[in-house]
């Protein structure tokens, strides 16, 4: 179990560029995404309300990947197998676990827990958080003694009674008998994952995007978490996480409103749609100003095209599918496509058909691209602080986002149009 290496349970559906670990659908996002979606389910909910489905989606998509990985490494008791998980919750860039806990459940202490530890560096100097903010690893723990002592998934459930976003030295979760247990949803592997994707097609530029997401894949596969347990790289915090986790929040928030406030469920999605925006506008532009991305490939430069392309590489090589450029005309069109989306895979599986197009990672994603390649003095190498954000954005977002395809509806490719407002 010491030689445990994230690489070694990661494999891409061919084509497709979805990442898998251990057979679990995964991907790559930063804290400025994690935490912008947290907030959005609390905001939809309520914090009370959240915290519980985000520490469900983490129970049920971590025991998958639990599962998968026992079984692989051949952990067979529970002393084994709680050491595994901590070993990979830390390697995945989550921070770190320590378990004191028996079958009937117990405490897991947590230290520089990726949501907790990057919250209060991002806000803790302007905002006095008032609830506990690791959902995520307290769904993972209550997993872990489940998988651990041979429970039934859902039989425990992780409170969290202590979190550095709320000043305390490290995170307390107590692991406790799950007062209704909770059954599991269908199944999502890569068998299901290749079922809904679409024929991969070329785009745009693919002479030049190719090789860069070859060389960031080959780079992300040394990537995992430092003595933290965290990944610090490209300007941000790290985590390789489970698609799972991300679709099952978002798409049971919005199931929940269109019950209780029909009338709502436009705003949670433009919020949706933003933490794809705020995803890419942070993590791909921190990926081409850092300085791996220099040594990699090159210093950025104000060349739309090449920005544009250098961005799909990197959404590719993150695992959120085969995006392509179907056209682009600077200052004034460009159209996305995708064969695969980590969220059309998630909602096909689960809930069927859609009756509008609900890739929200994607809808913000194109955005934020049009942003990227249109709005910033690369050669300047601006800090993309919260600040320039709103500075930049302050007046509103001068171009549009209509997704005219989707996978799930029924469409073989999703296609996103984005057009320059007034153009």
């Amino acid at each position: 179990m010491d030689s445990l290496k994230v690489n070694a349970l990661r494999r891409y559906l061919l084509e497709q560029d979805l990442m898998f670990l251990a057979g679990q659908p995964a991907v790559y996002h930063c804290h400025h995404f994690n935490l912008f979606l947290d907030q959005t389910i609390d905001d939809a909910l309520g914090t009370e309300e959240s915290f519980r489905l985000r520490m469900s989606a983490a129970r049920e998509f971590s025991g998958h990947l639990l599962s998968a990985v026992c079984e692989h490494a051949e952990a067979r008791t529970p002393p084994e197998r709680l050491q595994l998980a901590a070993q990979l919750f830390k390697l995945m860039g989550h921070g770190s676990l320590d378990f004191d806990a028996d079958l009937s459940g117990g405490t897991a202490h947590g230290s520089h827990l990726h949501y907790g530890f990057a919250w209060l560096e991002k806000y803790g100097k302007q905002v006095r958080r008032r609830h506990p903010a690791d959902g995520f690893a307290a769904g993972f723990a209550a997993a872990a003694l489940e998988i651990a002592y041979d429970l039934s998934p859902g039989s425990l459930r992780g409170v969290e009674h202590e979190c550095v976003a709320l000043r305390a030295p490290q995170c307390r979760i107590q692991v406790e008998r799950e007062p209704e247990p909770e059954p599991g949803g269908a199944v999502i592997g890569e068998r299901e994952s290749e079922s809904v994707v679409g024929a991969p097609e070329d785009g745009l530029f693919e002479d030049s995007i190719h090789p860069i997401v070859l060389g960031l894949k080959e780079f992300t596969a040394g990537v995992q978490g430092d003595e933290r347990g965290l990944v610090q790289a490209f300007g941000v915090f790290v985590t390789m996480h489970l698609c799972g986790y991300y679709n099952r929040i978002s798409y049971d928030a919005v199931r929940a409103i269109e019950t209780r406030a029909p009338q709502s469920v436009g705003v949670l999605e433009d919020l949706l749609r933003e933490s794809g925006h705020v995803c890419v506008f942070n993590t791909f532009g921190g990926i081409l100003l850092s300085p791996e991305w220099e040594g990699l490939v090159g210093a950025p430069a104000n060349d739309p095209a090449k920005t544009l392309a250098w961005c799909v590489a990197i959404g590719r090589a993150l695992g959120m599918g085969h995006w392509t450029i179907a056209e682009f005309e600077p200052e004034r069109r460009l159209v996305l496509r995708t064969s695969s989306s980590y969220e059309s895979v998630y909602y096909r599986t689960r809930h069927g058909l859609a009756s509008r197009p609900v890739e929200y990672l994607f809808q913000g994603a194109a955005l934020a691209m049009a942003q990227l390649v249109h709005r910033v003095d690369w050669e300047a190498k601006p800090q993309l602080t919260a600040e320039y954000y709103k500075r930049l954005f302050k007046g509103g977002v001068p171009w549009r986002a209509e997704q005219t395809q989707a996978i799930v509806r029924g469409d073989s490719v999703s296609e996103i149009v984005v057009t320059k407002v007034g153009a």
